[in-house]
């Protein structure tokens, strides 16, 4: 079976997140959620852009024939900005959500600087998380995050408070 490969720009940090979950390289295929939605931005219709995507990296996806075929081969700028956004999206709940179950378990941690064993707080567990995905500080700063999450954090309780009141 003949495939086409499509090299996806994206952020350092966004292709080695992908690169550990799916592998140097991704087959698109409806079994994903990542296949699922490229498929739904592939489009038969090629459109040369003159939009710049400047990225310093990329991360290449397999189209087959039959999916080519059926649905097209071609993504616009503005599909790959949307791809991008989404995977980013993914990503962030997977470290919010990797953030809120090892703080939640009570999960424990060895502090070398003081030799002591500490609870797990959202720090560290930002930091275990970008370690095991191999980002480092230049590609994503991990006080961004760090701010970002209580930012969220804030905002779902404010939520579930407001709901909380109108039942």
């Amino acid at each position: 079976m003949t495939t086409i490969t499509l090299n996806i720009p994206l952020s350092s940090f966004l292709q080695k997140y992908l690169t550990k979950k799916y592998g140097t390289e991704h087959d698109v295929n409806r079994r994903t959620w990542f296949g699922r939605y490229i498929i739904d931005l592939l489009d038969k219709n090629y459109r040369k852009s003159n939009v710049d995507l400047k990225k310093d990296s990329f991360y290449p996806v397999h189209v087959s024939s039959a999916i080519i075929k059926e649905v097209g081969f071609d993504m616009s700028a503005t599909k790959l900005k949307l791809l991008e956004e989404m995977i980013n999206k993914v990503f962030l709940n997977d470290l919010y959500s990797y953030i809120n179950v090892s703080m939640g378990n009570e999960l424990k941690f060895h502090n070398a600087r003081h030799n002591s064993i500490n609870k797990q707080n959202a720090t560290q567990a930002i930091a275990q998380f970008l370690k095991f995905y191999d980002i480092h500080e230049s590609e994503l700063c991990q006080d961004s995050v760090y701010r970002n999450f209580n930012r969220v954090r804030k905002s779902d309780k404010n939520e579930l408070l407001k709901k909380v009141s109108t039942s």
